[in-house]
């Protein structure tokens, strides 16, 4: 059974990892992989703020059918056992299919429905309000508005997310604006009780956020998937608030964060997405293989995501041994 609203906004702090979904060699979804990867961090979540994110970006559900993301969803609500909270991500680039899933997350018990802004054709303000709008009013659980312009070509500005957080269900943001301006008015103008706000670009910007009054109350994280603890120290350091700590935490994640962009400079970008906003998806490909190279599962990207060559991969190996990670 899903958490009331108020206990989900409670609970919404802390590291949420968002997982990768692990395929086999020859490209199928790994269930079993999925089960040990969600009870790795289901173990490490004992007495911690941690939130387990699913079917999102690095889980590759845009790569993934329906059934398949529905499978990935059911697969990691059963392994969490409610010792944790589960959210989902559920967006489509339309409202019908997008309902179809937040209702499917709510019918197997996920927490919270993670909806990405609709991505092919980017609405106008109001075309957006109703969308979300609609998306809340068919189901009865939390809804995270997932705020990304690399993904979606539109980006939602402070007032139109201080009215969605108007809406009883839509409980928070994963925001991923990279905008010192919009993170600042969203902290002075979101009424801490109708919309938490969690930082969608990691580490980084959620220390950065931390000075518009800690109004932001986490993080999602890549890393955490396979090294957890080297973002928690992250989280405890602002809970603690203490920035010196925290930026020394941070700078213990820098040798990854190097690597990822030396390998996504080696390959050119085509995206006419400005670069402020725009991603570098070689955090996937690095994230899988260290997924493996620690002992869990990864696997494959599904195309059309490009996989670390055997070299790269030999590299990254080199600086988990550096970081102390493996």
């Amino acid at each position: 059974m899903s958490m009331s609203l108020n206990e989900v906004k409670s609970r919404l702090k802390g590291v949420i990892p968002v997982q990768f979904c692990p395929y086999t060699k020859e490209g199928e979804l790994d269930i079993e992989g999925l089960k040990e990867n969600t009870k790795f961090l289901v173990d490490f979540a004992r007495d911690k703020d941690i939130v387990v994110m699913t079917n999102g970006s690095c889980t590759e559900f845009y790569a993934n059918s329906l059934e398949e993301q529905k499978k990935v969803i059911k697969t990691v609500v059963d392994t969490v056992a409610g010792k944790v909270p589960v959210v989902a991500g559920v967006g489509q680039a339309g409202a019908i299919e997008t309902i179809e899933m937040a209702k499917y997350a709510e019918e197997v018990g996920v927490d919270c429905a993670v909806v990405v802004l609709p991505y092919y054709h980017a609405p106008t303000k109001e075309g957006m309000y109703r969308y979300f709008k609609a998306v809340a009013e068919a189901v009865n659980i939390g809804i995270i508005v997932y705020n990304y312009a690399a993904v979606s070509g539109a980006l939602i500005p402070p007032d139109l997310m201080r009215r969605l957080s108007k809406i009883d269900n839509i409980v928070a943001t994963k925001d991923n604006a990279t905008s010192v301006t919009d993170y600042a008015f969203k902290a002075l103008t979101i009424d801490p009780e109708d919309m938490v706000l969690i930082a969608g670009l990691g580490e980084v910007h959620y220390i950065g956020a931390a000075a518009y009054g800690f109004r932001y109350k986490g993080f999602v994280s890549v890393i955490a998937n396979f090294a957890p603890s080297l973002s928690y120290a992250v989280y405890q350091a602002v809970e603690e608030e203490n920035f010196k700590k925290a930026y020394e935490a941070l700078k213990k994640q820098l040798p990854l964060w190097k690597l990822i962009a030396e390998f996504g400079s080696k390959r050119e970008s085509i995206s006419i997405i400005p670069e402020g906003l725009r991603a570098n998806y070689m955090y996937m490909g690095v994230g899988k293989a260290a997924m493996e190279l620690v002992g869990l599962n990864g696997g494959p990207l599904r195309l059309p995501m490009e996989d670390l060559t055997n070299e790269e991969k030999k590299e990254l190996e080199e600086v988990l041994k550096g970081m102390g990670i493996i």
